[in-house]
C-alpha cells in the first residue's frame, strides 16, 4: 500500500526559495524542453555508432531490423529502467536541475514511467521504424525508369512518417507549452509533473554539549514538561538550597543576642557570690 500525500506546485521567483516540503517550483518550458534533448542525443548514440561500424547496403532488411532493435533495447533501458533506478531521474533532468514527481504518491512506479515515455518517445519512434522499413522494403535496390514510380512511393511513405513524427512532437510541445502546469496529456492523466529540483540543505551537526535553553523547541521534546534548560534546574537548586540555608539562619540565634548572654553571665557570678557571702 503506497504512502500518498499531496504536493503544492508554484511559480518559481526569487522570493519563494524556501519551500515547505510538499511545495514545488514548476519547471520552465525551455529546461523541458533540453533536458528530453539532451536525453535524445544520449539515446541515440547506439544508432550514430552503428551506423559508422555496419554500412547499410540498399535492400538489407536483416541489418536494418537488427539496428533498429539495439536502438529501441537501448532507448528502453535508458529512459525506462534507468530513470526508474535514478527515482524518474534521467541525465538531462538532472543536468538542468528538474525532475519529474507524482502530485498524489511519493514514488513514482515503473508503469508510470513506460507509459510516459510510450507516450514521448516509443509511439513516434515505432512509426519512423516502420516507416523506414517499408522504405529500405519497397525500394528497388537498381534505380530505372520502370522503377520510377515504386521509389517515389516509397520515399512518399517515408517522409509522411517523419512528418507524422515531427507533428507529434510538436503538439506535446505546445500542450506542455499552453497548460497551466505545463503537462501533457499523458501527465495529466496520471497526474505527474516536471518540478524544479529543491537545493540540498547542509544538515548541520548537533552539538551535544550544547546547552537546551527552554525557548528552543527539541525534537523529541516539544511543548512537553520535560522540556527544561540546565540553567531553569540550577536556578530550582540554588532556590531550594537559599529557602533551607533561609530556614536555618531563622533558628540560630543572634550574634548581637549572643554577645549580650555572653556578658550577662559574669555578672549573674559575681552577684551570686555576694549573696554567699552575706
Amino acid at each position: 500500500m503506497q504512502n500518498k500525500t499531496t504536493y503544492a506546485i508554484i511559480n518559481y521567483s526569487e522570493s519563494n526559495q524556501n519551500l515547505k516540503d510538499n511545495q514545488y517550483c514548476l519547471a520552465s518550458v525551455w529546461k523541458i524542453l533540453f533536458a528530453r534533448l539532451f536525453d535524445l542525443l544520449i539515446a541515440s548514440m547506439p544508432m550514430i555508432l552503428i551506423s559508422l561500424l555496419w554500412k547499410l547496403q540498399p535492400g538489407d532488411l536483416v541489418l536494418l531490423i537488427v539496428r533498429y532493435l539495439i536502438v529501441g533495447v537501448w532507448m528502453f533501458v535508458y529512459f525506462v529502467v534507468f530513470c526508474w533506478l535514478l527515482k524518474a531521474q534521467s541525465l538531462g533532468k538532472r543536468l538542468f536541475k528538474i525532475q519529474l514527481i507524482s502530485l498524489k504518491k511519493h514514488k513514482i512506479t515503473f508503469k508510470d514511467l513506460f507509459l510516459r515515455e510510450a507516450v514521448f518517445i516509443f509511439i513516434p519512434w515505432l512509426i519512423g521504424v516502420v516507416c523506414s522499413i517499408l522504405l529500405a522494403w519497397l525500394l528497388p535496390s537498381q534505380f530505372s525508369e520502370k522503377n520510377k514510380i515504386w521509389i517515389s512511393f516509397s520515399v512518399l511513405i517515408y517522409q509522411i512518417g517523419l512528418i507524422i513524427v515531427l507533428l507529434w512532437w510538436v503538439v506535446i510541445l505546445i500542450s506542455v507549452k499552453f497548460h497551466k502546469l505545463h503537462q501533457a496529456s499523458i501527465d495529466i492523466k496520471l497526474k505527474l509533473v516536471v518540478v524544479e529540483t529543491k537545493p540540498a540543505q547542509k544538515s548541520s551537526k548537533n552539538d551535544l554539549n550544547q546547552k537546551l535553553l527552554r525557548d528552543d523547541q527539541h525534537i523529541s521534546l516539544t511543548q512537553q514538561p520535560g522540556n527544561f534548560d540546565l540553567e531553569f534546574i540550577d536556578q530550582i537548586k540554588n532556590q531550594e538550597k537559599y529557602e533551607y540555608q533561609k530556614s536555618i539562619n531563622l533558628k540560630r540565634k543572634k550574634p548581637i543576642d549572643q554577645l549580650k548572654l555572653d556578658s550577662k553571665e559574669p555578672i549573674k557570678q559575681i552577684e551570686s557570690e555576694k549573696k554567699d557571702e552575706h
